[in-house]
């Protein structure tokens, strides 16, 4: 069979030229499985989420990417992945995304949005796995790559100083004037307007925004129809699995479940938050941990979802606070 000499020689190039061609079937294919694997995909969550502040060019893919998000298990990040647009490519390039790169190919390869937005989400989700939900640190390694993750984490997590450190380190082994951005989490969030929690005077945040179903004090039991101390405040969280943030900075000393021999007894799984002054605040109930003992965590950072475990007759957060080991009603230090 002949073949042309200029497909010998550049087959490298008809290799990218075709590329799409084959993505875009096995997109199509993964759209018809994505809803077999939603149920076993959870939603990552994150402690930043605001109104996404784009050009109608970003906007219009809007669609794409709320699909592509659901698939993939960030769908509460559609608006943070819309920021991420406007900074990549204003929505006006092809690869709008600009996720040829996670691919190991040259920049701007992908020429078809679709097949852009769906690698970029996958690569997103991936990392932010990784980080245990930690938005700036996804951020900053979807632009410096997935080496920065653990190099940030040995250091405390993300943070512009860190950033700065990897950044030299990685252009002096490359042997280049600069390597990434290191103003790139700066450079996204400016497009999204984030949403802020209003902060108590004693400096607690609420740890989820929903109707309170039960207050401290003493109340009969509803599984052991006893009286006995309700020594937290219920929220209702509905039906779905919402996110629970921490309500103040601090350090988790305890992030699983009370029983692991038996996950119906007691705050099934939960986690407690040591903070200053002798402050300790603790969350039951958690259909998901996304901390780690001995973390530390910022104000308003994801920690866990809603849930319904342990000891439990529905969708609900029982959070607590102790001052100094004492219980004491939560309300009065969150209004």
């Amino acid at each position: 069979m002949f073949v042309p000499v200029f497909l010998i020689q550049n087959w490298r190039y008809v290799l990218i030229a075709l590329f799409p061609l084959f993505m875009i079937p096995l997109i199509l294919i993964g759209g018809i499985f994505g809803q077999f694997q939603q149920q076993n995909n959870p939603d990552i969550g994150g402690d930043i989420t605001g109104k996404a502040l784009v050009t109608p060019e970003v906007r219009r893919y809007e669609p794409l990417v709320r699909q592509a998000s659901i698939k993939y298990g960030v769908e509460s990040h559609v608006n943070l992945l819309l920021a991420k647009i406007m900074q990549e490519s204003g929505g006006l390039l092809p690869d709008v995304m600009q996720s040829s790169e996670s691919l190991g190919l040259p920049r701007n390869t992908i020429n078809n949005p679709a097949v852009s937005i769906d690698v970029g989400v996958q690569y997103f989700a991936g990392i932010i796995k990784q980080t245990k939900g930690d938005v700036k640190l996804a951020l900053q390694s979807y632009n410096f790559g997935t080496g920065f993750i653990p190099y940030a984490l040995k250091r405390g997590g993300y943070s512009k100083r860190v950033a700065i450190e990897f950044s030299e380190m990685m252009a002096s082994k490359q042997g280049w004037d600069r390597y990434g951005d290191v103003n790139y989490v700066d450079n996204v969030l400016r497009y999204l307007e984030v949403e802020t929690a209003p902060v108590s005077a004693f400096g607690f945040i609420k740890p989820i925004i929903g109707k309170i179903t039960s207050n401290f004090g003493y109340r009969i039991h509803p599984i052991t129809n006893e009286p006995k101390l309700h020594a937290g405040t219920d929220f209702s969280c509905g039906q779905r699995p919402v996110p629970i943030k921490a309500a103040k900075e601090g350090k988790v000393i305890t992030a699983g479940w009370q029983d692991p021999n038996n996950h119906k007894a007691g705050y099934g799984q939960r986690v407690i938050i040591k903070h200053s002054n002798g402050l300790e605040t603790s969350y039951a109930h958690l259909s998901k941990i996304s901390v780690q003992s001995g973390q530390k965590v910022s104000q308003g950072q994801q920690i866990g979802n809603c849930g319904t475990t342990g000891s439990s007759t529905g969708m609900h957060l029982h959070f607590e606070l102790s001052v100094n080991g004492k219980k004491e009603d939560a309300l009065a230090y969150l209004n």
